[in-house]
């Protein structure tokens, strides 16, 4: 009797249990998890990316905002420029460095510029870096033709970037500013004082570059800056 008491017992216990569990069961809370929407602003556009340019050439004319450069040289992706003339700005970002004897950049002089482009079709250009030579070069040799405005040399020396002048006879044109120098007393002289077979020593300008393979001296025109004659001579020291 007592087990049977007690099972009786226990079953009505469990029974009572059960009510409040289903009741649970038919009522669960709301949940309690939350959703978090996250927006992500739209990414700026990248700029776009300047385009370097390099590129060298004879200055035409200079101020101290821009350079006009008749174009002899460029980089590889650059050949577009190779014949043109190009006005490229200078502004307080540009790093002029001037070779020997340079304080300047004068029309003559040869440059060798390093340029951001606006885009790809490189209207617009504002130099970076311009390095700035003379041009000038060396040859030396024996006197052939004489006129009035050229002369021939036989050249026989030359500087270190001229030596494809060297054995061969050369035409140099002469303008308003070539100097004439007579003998070692250092006499002024005109082209009317070169005599053929004398010793002569030129500095001189060249339309192109004597290191670009694209260069060739047949074809290309030398201006005498300097020119002495008579005894023998030894062409200055300059910077090719």
């Amino acid at each position: 009797m007592r087990w049977k008491a007690f099972g009786i017992a226990a079953a009505a216990v469990i029974a009572a249990a059960a009510v409040p569990l289903a009741a649970l069961a038919d009522n669960e809370p709301p949940s309690t998890i939350q959703t978090t929407t996250t927006t992500t602003a739209p990414k700026a556009p990248k700029a776009a990316r300047a385009h370097a340019v390099f590129f060298a050439g004879s200055v035409n004319s200079a101020s101290s905002s821009s350079v006009s450069v008749a174009v002899l040289w460029t980089g590889p992706h650059d050949t577009q420029l190779k014949g043109t003339t190009v006005t490229v700005a200078i502004d307080s970002s540009t790093q002029i460095v001037y070779g020997k004897g340079q304080t300047s950049i004068d029309p003559g002089d040869l440059i060798r510029v390093r340029a951001v482009g606006a885009d790809a079709t490189l209207a617009s250009l504002t130099a970076k870096e311009i390095h700035v030579n003379c041009n000038c070069h060396v040859a030396a040799g024996t006197l052939g033709s004489v006129g009035s405005s050229s002369f021939a040399v036989n050249v026989s020396r030359t500087g270190p970037y001229d030596t494809v002048l060297k054995g061969n006879a050369v035409t140099f044109q002469v303008n308003g500013s070539t100097v004439f120098v007579q003998g070692k007393n250092k006499a002024a002289g005109t082209i009317s004082g070169l005599k053929t077979g004398e010793k002569v020593a030129v500095i001189f300008a060249a339309s192109g570059f004597f290191k670009d393979s694209g260069f060739n001296w047949q074809t290309a025109t030398f201006t005498a800056k300097h020119v002495r004659y008579a005894g023998d001579l030894q062409p200055a020291s300059t910077n090719p």
